[in-house]
């Protein structure tokens, strides 16, 4: 059955790879903004400005999922290629162990110190008990997200996106029924939306580990398995690391905005940044589904030191990522009004801010798919160092610094204008490292 991995028409597979990772990969996505739309339509604008203030801490929890998820699935692809099942299963058990450890400490950490964590995020005044209803209850839950993901990404570089998909689905269809229940029905608010996402992410979790234990076609859990060897813990976080950085470096960009913008235009721009960051996801999503859905396929190939079909593939990536994030920059530029109505509850100067901030925003996002598939590509086929570099890079380098310096020369405006200048100046270092691979962004 793998063998199609590197015999079928690659733009068949890459659809046919990328659709199932597409909402899988969606579903964790879709978890935060089921919470956003909810609370905006019941709550209002501060619980809005709430959800996106623990932006950071669900960006951390990805994070942690995707150090030791893609590793061990990038892994797990290149074992597959290579026809050693028995390594596979022995990076499968290493992976999960890591995620569930990491995980609950992490739960701890947040359950223990959750008022000093919103303060540190700039929750002060009204915004800190909205928040904190938020996020104590979520607290509970974060190793269950951070399982979540991790797990999703060895499903799909098992070769199984399918299984992946319809996995992810409970869990996400889960806290879409519960959220209006618990905030509106219950009266919970802030914390009926939290309990709907941890219940969410518990059924997803019980899904993924009965599938892998039990119905896994080529990798199986075993028990044997579930102790941690530092070779294996070794390899798989150096694998995953990039996908880390990324995300821990999201998560301070996030951080710092928030707090910029909480001392430049105060909780109207913060939850204008929270639409924005929903928006951005929303454009987001298919993109790191096509890398989700080829990394397998690159990965098996790979593996097969099929150098030409490696090429091609990332090649015919980078070029449907490119259309798809176009679009989503004609949809938001033609289509704002509509779109912001989505979020917004008879709230017109929120409305107001928001359309204003999208332009500048989302005036560079086109070069989006460019960014995500040529960093993904370096961490597909395990060349670590490289995918560190333009990972770095994007927010280290250009980023953070960008924020700092544009925001003190143009305020608020300036923040978004960072934003857009680090997609168009990431873009050119990208390309320039694709082709020394002989990568081109050419049909």
């Amino acid at each position: 059955m793998l063998e199609v991995l590197e015999k079928e028409k690659i733009s068949k597979l890459i659809i046919q790879y990328s659709l199932p990772a597409l909402v899988a990969m969606g579903v964790n996505i879709l978890y935060n903004l089921a919470d956003r739309f909810f609370i905006g339509y019941y709550v209002g604008r501060l619980g809005i400005a709430g959800v996106s203030l623990t932006m950071p801490i669900s960006t951390l929890n990805l994070a942690t999922g995707l150090l030791f998820g893609i590793g061990s699935g990038v892994l797990m692809s290149i074992s597959l290629g290579k026809k050693d099942l028995k390594r596979g299963e022995s990076i499968l058990g290493n992976g999960l162990c890591l995620l569930f450890l990491v995980g609950i400490l992490q739960s701890i950490g947040l359950f223990l110190f959750t008022d000093k964590v919103i303060v540190a995020l700039g929750g002060t005044g009204d915004l800190y008990s909205y928040t904190m209803d938020y996020l104590k209850p979520l607290s509970l839950g974060v190793f269950l997200q951070v399982m979540y993901i991790g797990t999703n990404e060895m499903i799909i570089g098992s070769g199984a996106p399918k299984k992946a998909m319809l996995i992810g689905l409970v869990g996400c269809l889960t806290n879409i029924i519960l959220d209006p229940i618990f905030i509106n029905v219950f009266n919970l608010g802030m914390k009926g939306a939290a309990l709907a996402t941890v219940i969410g992410n518990f059924m997803a979790v019980t899904f993924q580990l009965i599938y892998l234990s039990r119905y896994s076609e080529h990798l199986k859990l075993k028990l044997k398995e579930l102790y941690l060897k530092w070779d294996r813990v070794k390899e798989l976080s150096t694998i995953g690391t990039p996908a880390f950085l990324v995300q821990f470096f999201t998560a301070i960009v996030v951080v710092l905005t928030n707090i910029i913008l909480k001392r430049l235009g105060g909780d109207l721009y913060i939850a204008a940044f929270g639409i924005l960051s929903s928006l951005y996801l929303i454009v987001f999503l298919p993109i790191v589904a096509i890398y989700q859905g080829t990394q397998p396929i690159l990965g098996y190939n790979y593996g097969r030191e099929n150098t030409s079909r490696v090429e091609k593939i990332c090649r015919k990536s980078l070029i449907y990522s490119t259309v798809i994030a176009t679009l989503g920059f004609l949809v938001i530029a033609l289509a704002n009004d509509s779109i912001m109505n989505i979020f917004v509850k008879a709230d017109e100067q929120l409305k107001a801010v928001a359309i204003d901030s999208s332009k500048i925003y989302f005036s560079m996002i086109f070069f989006l798919g460019i960014n995500v598939i040529g960093a993904g590509y370096f961490q597909a086929i395990g060349k670590f160092k490289t995918s560190l570099i333009l990972n770095i890079s994007k927010q280290v380098i250009l980023t953070i610094p960008l924020i700092f310096i544009l925001s003190w020369k143009f305020g608020i405006k300036g923040l978004w204008l960072a934003t857009a200048l680090t997609e168009v100046l990431m873009a050119f270092i990208t390309l320039i490292y694709l082709k020394k691979e002989n990568i081109k962004i050419v049909i």
